[in-house]
């Protein structure tokens, strides 16, 4: 049992799932979702997912950088947005203008989030991520699969919305706490209400989804795996255990088993 604990923790904790991961957790609801309606758009689905790879590339390039605090590295930089822009040229040729800007549009959220100005580990980012990350882009997957975007898709991915807060939070009170930099007003109010906010966010991320439950009438195999996702959020209150995580794998890895159990209880 111990070891397929550690197993488990160390996939957690795994850089390379996590780029893989982090991707497919911002299409996954969305294209579920529309692919209920509307059949498999196999190859627009393909060149989103690899759209999302390289413009997560670019961000995690971008966010290291910030953090080691050295030269951009425009060489990687002009590569990954190279490859994003040919793949928006590529999506734009199989879908449509529209949707092909709206992408444009989250690739230059996603440079403009670190560079010129950082955002990171202030107000702005827990206020522009969710809506960028999950309400935009749960809606271009659906509309990719579907070709309409229903007006209930907006509630339905609040749950998604919280929980993301949740991990933005997690990371910006682990980043906050051990900067030697002076803290703005807005960390200060952080790290000052960290536990209130960290459990206010991830109750309200489980107790929306609870309410889809009813809504839905979702199956109980459906419920049960919902409801497991739960425990994974053990290791973030137990500080023997914080310690042995990477938090950003671990909380983007979360992220992805947490989208997957909600997205099934749309499937009854």
């Amino acid at each position: 049992m111990l070891t397929i604990k550690k197993q488990f923790m160390h996939l957690m904790n795994h850089t390379f799932l996590a780029m893989l991961t982090g991707p497919l957790t911002l299409l996954l609801f969305g294209a579920l979702r529309g692919m209920s309606f509307n059949g498999l758009n196999y190859l627009l689905l393909i060149m989103l997912y690899l759209f999302l790879l390289f413009t997560y590339a670019l961000e995690r390039l971008l966010s290291k950088n910030e953090q080691a605090a050295t030269t951009l590295p425009y060489k990687m930089i002009l590569i990954l947005g190279t490859l994003s822009i040919g793949l928006l040229t590529i999506i734009f040729y199989i879908s449509n203008l529209i949707f092909a800007a709206i992408l444009l549009l989250y690739l230059v959220y996603s440079i403009l989030q670190f560079y010129p100005y950082s955002m990171t580990n202030t107000f702005y980012e827990i206020l522009l991520r969710p809506f960028f990350k999950i309400f935009i882009l749960s809606s271009v997957t659906f509309f990719s699969q579907a070709n309409f975007i229903p007006l209930q898709l907006q509630y339905e991915v609040l749950p998604l919305i919280l929980f993301h807060i949740f991990s933005l939070i997690q990371v910006q009170i682990k980043n906050t706490a051990g900067s030697e930099q002076s803290t703005s007003y807005y960390q200060q109010l952080l790290l000052k209400n960290s536990s209130f906010l960290r459990m206010t966010t991830f109750l309200l991320a489980y107790s929306t989804g609870i309410f889809q439950i009813v809504r839905l009438q979702s199956s109980l195999w459906s419920i049960l795996i919902f409801g497991f996702s739960v425990l994974l959020v053990y290791p973030l209150t137990k500080k023997r255990l914080q310690s042995d995580l990477r938090i950003d794998q671990y909380l983007t890895n979360y992220g992805f088993l947490f989208t997957l159990s909600y997205s099934l209880l749309f499937f009854v």
